[in-house]
């Protein structure tokens, strides 16, 4: 899958296990945000960790997802 916001969706209606998207997303490549005065919102990219913070904020995960998330992209 190609797009982060894609794939969380996905997670969100239970079509992906919890193992398997804390181990995907944390292995993401995530892009800068680019800015962009033709897009006010930030809807135009898919895979930046503007995405990830939405889907914590829309309860597509948990904050425990997100932690478990965070930790594990930040180890070397």
């Amino acid at each position: 899958m190609a797009s982060l916001r894609a794939y969380l969706a996905s997670y969100a209606e239970g079509e992906i296990a919890r193992a398997e998207m804390i181990e995907t997303v944390a292995a993401w490549p995530l892009e800068e945000t680019a800015f962009d005065p033709a897009h006010t919102l930030p809807t135009h990219q898919d895979n930046t960790s503007d995405v990830l913070a939405t889907a914590l904020l829309n309860g597509q995960i948990t904050e425990a997802d997100y932690q478990e998330i965070t930790r594990r992209r930040q180890q070397p």
